[in-house]
């Protein structure tokens, strides 16, 4: 999902300046304090260094600003694959990436479920007593298992990924899609031009400081291997001495590119934060400007509204079922979403003066159940709701609204058919 790992306030220079110059800087004053003393010329070196610093030589000034402009350069322009890298993509087939994996996935399967025995088991002991400090304490760790898996963990087993960091990105990339039913790849180009300019920048804020981060962690490893490297193949004989020498030097680095990783896994953590708020807030306004004038009533009728949405705009040339532009007069919202119903409706007079029957015919297409099923209705032009006159040809029938009219149906079965049924008078009756 590049197009949400890239910068949308425009903010060019300052997410350069912080999140790749920066880095850079930083570590190449630690190499020339920490791994300078090393190499061969390092005393030659040193004085280069010193008359650079004191303007005594212009070309090895010039010379180091291009070296560092380089290596900022390097680190903008491969932003996205150096953090697909900390994700674990482009290694997860290995035995290591699998090896990770497996204790993440391990993990996953055992969270769900035992989130679900601590909320048993409390409220098993707050049926005895309702002040019970255990209860409390189940309370205080079902939240943070909860807080766990919705910041740290996919949705689903297939999408875990071998590193934590990769984890925490992709379990807000999925956040749209679990919450209301919006495919991030098809929509985030398309929401970031409703995102107002001051919440686009703290996002971008958000996501360079996740880049300083990662950048550090990432030459600080280059660091302590090119140490590592040194002190293998240059440092002759080998000796406690000659070890400790650049060991603790490597060793050093490493630590920082770890201690790096660390922070970033709880900016990227804050990031997702920004861009779940960023659906949270706009999505209705991404709406809107699609020409879409629906309001869901439901989180079912949302998610089924936006999953046809996004499937129009992935497949531009099909149109078998297109969706309307504005609310129909009957429409459904049913679970489990994306379960395929055919909907009919009819009007029939009666003998009684004034008063008519609309029929609603639910018909089931899908290889599923339906787990449930709402059914909105907008009584024809010129009548009025009858109440108590709903009726369902099979199975429970609740009216959980009248204006506008809303009843719940029960289960349908895999090709069956529910016929849901009111009276209606004419408005000047």
């Amino acid at each position: 999902m590049t197009s949400l790992l890239s910068s949308i306030s425009g903010q060019f220079g300052k997410s350069v300046f912080l999140g790749a110059l920066f880095p850079v800087l930083i570590v190449a004053i630690l190499n020339g304090l920490v791994t300078l003393p090393l190499l061969p010329s390092a005393a030659a070196l040193q004085i280069h260094l010193k008359d650079i610093a004191t303007g005594g030589e212009t070309w090895g000034a010039l010379l180091l600003v291009f070296f560092v402009l380089v290596a900022t350069g390097f680190l903008y322009n491969l932003n996205i694959p150096i953090i697909r890298l900390y994700e674990g993509y482009p290694w997860k087939e290995s035995w290591l990436g699998w090896l990770w994996m497996y204790r993440k996935k391990k993990v996953y399967v055992h969270a769900g479920p035992l989130r679900l025995s601590l909320r048993y088991l409390r409220r098993q002991l707050q049926a005895v007593n309702v002040n019970d400090p255990l209860a409390k304490e189940m309370q205080s760790e079902q939240t943070r298992l909860a807080l766990y898996i919705n910041s740290e963990m996919p949705d689903r087993l297939d999408f875990v990924l071998p590193t934590r960091f990769g984890n925490v990105i992709r379990c807000f990339e999925r956040y749209s899609d679990v919450a209301y039913g919006i495919d991030a790849i098809i929509a985030w180009p398309r929401l970031v031009a409703k995102i107002e300019p001051g919440f686009a920048s703290t996002i971008d804020e958000a996501k360079t400081s996740v880049d300083f981060m990662i950048n550090s962690s990432l030459l600080c490893t280059v660091s302590g291997i090119a140490v590592g490297m040194i002190g293998i193949f240059r440092q002759t004989p080998w000796s406690v001495e000659s070890v400790t020498r650049w060991g603790w030097r490597s060793i050093f680095f490493l630590g920082l590119a770890v201690l790096f990783y660390s922070f970033a896994i709880g900016r990227a953590k804050a990031w997702g934060e920004q861009v779940k708020s960023a659906f949270d807030l706009y999505r209705f306004d991404l709406l809107k400007s699609l020409g879409y004038q629906q309001q869901p009533s439901t989180y079912f009728e949302e998610q089924t509204l936006w999953d046809r949405i996004c499937v129009q705009l992935l497949y531009a040339d099909s149109r078998e079922k297109p969706l309307e532009y504005k609310s129909a007069a009957t429409r459904v919202s049913a679970s489990p979403v994306g379960v395929q119903l055919d909907i009919q409706r009819a009007m029939v007079a009666t003998a009684m003066n004034g008063i008519s029957e609309v029929q609603v015919a639910i018909e089931n297409k899908d290889s599923r159940p339906t787990q449930l099923v709402v059914l909105f209705e907008t009584p024809p032009d010129g009548y009025k709701f009858i109440l108590d006159s709903a009726r369902v040809s099979q199975g429970n029938l609740t009216v959980t609204n009248v204006a506008p009219l809303e009843l719940r149906v029960g289960v349908i079965a895999p090709g069956a058919r529910v016929t849901v049924s009111y009276a209606v008078r004419t408005a000047a009756a």
